[in-house]
């Protein structure tokens, strides 16, 4: 009966892996489209969507700032940029994504940033995420 017992275990973790796998692909996902959203909505200029893709407590390193911010900082940042048109275009690439847990991420990637005055600005950058209330939140970030 033993036996029994630890064959029908070990069966049902053989038959949930492709599902955990599956979860995990999608949850990596979900975590890269969050540092993705950093960029098309600076891009696009809509401040409260991007603020809303970082947690109240978040800790942002700045150069512009010479340090770590919070996110009320970086909320007047941003928007002093916007206003001054100051960013061109930001791009994120090389994305590459890790779970640590399940409600803890990290993405390795490239950041630049394209000023108006014709300045690019960036190099790789490190963002960690957690999942509060079911959605993924950067709480911080900095250059590598």
């Amino acid at each position: 009966m033993k036996a029994i017992t630890v064959l029908m275990v070990c069966l049902a973790a053989v038959a949930l892996h492709p599902a955990f796998a599956q979860d995990t692909a999608s949850e990596l996902e979900a975590v890269k489209r969050v540092v993705e959203g950093t960029a098309s909505l600076t891009n696009a200029e809509k401040l409260e969507e991007l603020m809303a893709l970082y947690a109240d407590d978040a800790k942002v390193e700045s150069r512009t700032a010479g340090g770590i911010i919070s996110k009320a900082q970086l909320r007047e940042n941003m928007k002093g940029f916007f206003a001054r048109r100051a960013v061109n275009r930001v791009d994120v690439s090389s994305l590459k994504a890790t779970l640590a847990d399940p409600t803890h991420a990290t993405v390795d990637g490239v950041l630049y940033v394209h000023t108006a005055s014709g300045n690019r600005a960036g190099g790789g950058q490190q963002w960690k995420l957690e999942k509060r209330d079911g959605q993924w939140l950067i709480v911080e970030s900095k250059y590598k």
